[in-house]
């Protein structure tokens, strides 16, 4: 059947492959660009040698000039016979300039070897778990670590490790963490749970309250020696109160001419 989706308040009708968001989307781009791609870089045997990757969506390869680069990409494009495939092609304008490729920037020094430092893309909206949120410190202090970890694994050299940790600090500090290299060494007091083993284990979950009220919640199970593993979950927000405590609407209609439910009779569908 026709395939519709909305955007900016209209509605749209498909006409050529699948609407994003469709679960075989990215499958399916993938095995027709493939096709593309037999058809031209792999089958020319100029391009043999070249180096070639992808994933999903974003491709890389070696090329000594912006032309060259940009042949190599057409090359594919041509063979779409819809004429939809456009390539966006990054290629440093100087030697020293870095070029995004997924989550990384990368350079190709004179010497040959490859740097490369953690990236965000200049899109995305510097927005991740806020300082006041309603989280439990644990939460928020793995967040900022992962953060730091990726960015160091994401980096070739201790230099190029520093400028990439800078940019996850401007990211914290726009999320209310004044120091977050202090605040992912805070230390979390948290009762072990080596009493028991893992398979006897149950897992109970709560709404987060306050550090404290956590806390005593541990203890107590850990001087109980209760098989239970707690999960604190964000707490409800006061918006949701008088939305989740309004009673459900009843099955009613306007007057006995109703049109939506005329199977139902007078008597049970009145107010």
């Amino acid at each position: 059947g026709d395939a519709f989706f909305t955007y900016n308040s209209r509605v749209f009708l498909q006409l050529v492959g699948l609407f994003m968001g469709c679960k075989p989307s990215p499958i399916c781009a993938i095995i027709r660009i493939y096709s593309f791609e037999r058809r031209s870089i792999y089958a020319d045997i100029s391009y043999i040698s070249t180096p070639y990757g992808k994933y999903i969506d974003d491709a890389y390869t070696i090329a000594s000039c912006e032309d060259e680069a940009h042949d190599f990409f057409n090359s594919i494009a041509k063979q779409d016979p819809d004429g939809l495939l456009k390539w966006e092609i990054d290629f440093p304008s100087i030697p020293s300039e870095f070029t995004p490729f997924l989550g990384t920037s990368v350079r190709v020094e004179s010497n040959g070897e490859l740097s490369y430092r953690y990236y965000r893309k200049t899109q995305k909206k510097n927005i991740t778990l806020h300082a006041k949120s309603h989280h439990p410190l644990r939460t928020k202090v793995e967040v900022a670590r992962n953060f730091y970890k990726t960015a160091v694994k994401s980096s070739s050299s201790v230099e190029l490790a520093e400028e990439s940790k800078k940019l996850v600090d401007h990211l914290l500090q726009c999320n209310g963490y004044k120091d977050p290299r202090s605040f992912i060494d805070t230390h979390i007091a948290t009762p072990k749970l080596d009493y028991i083993s893992r398979e006897e284990v149950v897992c109970l979950k709560i709404p987060y309250v306050s550090e404290y009220v956590s806390y005593e919640i541990l203890r107590y199970i850990r001087k109980r020696k209760l098989p239970i593993n707690v999960i604190s979950i964000p707490g409800r927000k006061p918006r949701d109160t008088p939305r989740s405590s309004r009673p459900p609407d009843k099955p009613t209609r306007p007057s006995s001419s109703c049109k939506i439910c005329p199977l139902l009779e007078d008597n049970a569908s009145r107010a």
